[in-house]
């Protein structure tokens, strides 16, 4: 079953594109907003002294480096307290690695959404984060290169912690030519000790639209390692069951996350 349609009809992307343009207003709204309100605040402050002044919220964030079959990547990304277990998330990634066709891309995306607790006790807890990005492939001036709709959970349990992340991309409001995807990672770690946790990995492909189907499908093991305080070494390695024929089907990821 197809999350996404294809459309072909220009009024309808003409529609879509122009909502894609909204978004990206309403990032840079959201952004002068911020800062008007913090400004704003700081004034009241001033013109209150002798109020006490309330603790602000802990903004944390996170930068992690990834090299794998789309090559080397970078992605930061930090978390705004609201209230109550909620947040505004927001992150960006950028590739100027090689396309599949070898011609040379340098994407950029940005990304925001609200995290929020399902689950939230003393013994464990599930966070689902709902976002919404927008993509440029900064090779040529063409406007928007993709948006991408995405959720994350995160199943934090004692010794388990468990990830999933499903993201669509999307390509084919701005190039009725091209075929979207949708993009499954889900893992499952258990901490041994301090600093290492082992668990099985999964991850798939499949590209949508009559042109579709399933392009990546891959199992395997994960290996976390604690590299100093906050940090993260990544490694996983896996077996590609959509391979070529004269191919291992060894594949796998290496990634370093530092948190603050």
């Amino acid at each position: 079953m197809n999350t996404y349609l294809v459309c072909s009809a220009q009024p309808l992307n003409n529609l879509l594109k122009g909502a894609a343009i909204v978004f990206l207003v309403c990032v840079m709204s959201i952004g002068s907003f911020s800062t008007v309100y913090a400004d704003a605040h700081e004034m009241e402050g001033e013109a209150a002294e002798e109020m006490p002044m309330e603790e602000k919220p802990n903004i944390t964030g996170w930068f992690q480096i990834d090299v794998d079959s789309l090559g080397t990547y970078f992605l930061i990304g930090a978390s705004h307290p609201i209230s109550d277990g909620i947040s505004f998330d927001s992150n960006i990634y950028v590739n100027g690695s090689p396309a599949i066709d070898g011609s040379r891309q340098f994407l950029g995306e940005f990304d925001m959404g609200i995290s929020f607790p399902v689950i939230a006790n003393d013994s464990m807890a599930l966070l689902l984060t709902p976002m919404l990005g927008v993509g440029f492939n900064y090779t040529s001036p063409d406007g928007p290169y993709a948006l991408y709709p995405q959720i994350f959970a995160i199943l934090p349990a004692g010794k388990i912690f468990g990830f999933h992340w499903t993201i669509g991309t999307v390509k084919s409001i701005f190039d009725d030519e091209s075929l979207n995807e949708l993009y499954n990672r889900t893992y499952i770690t258990y901490a041994i000790n301090d600093i290492i946790a082992i668990g099985p990995q999964f991850e798939s492909v499949l590209g949508l639209g009559e042109d579709g189907g399933l392009w990546a499908l891959n199992f395997g093991a994960r290996l976390n390692i604690g590299y100093g305080k906050a940090n993260t070494l990544g490694l996983y390695v896996g077996y590609e069951t959509e391979k070529g024929e004269d191919e291992t089907g060894l594949t796998g990821r290496m990634n370093f996350t530092r948190r603050w």
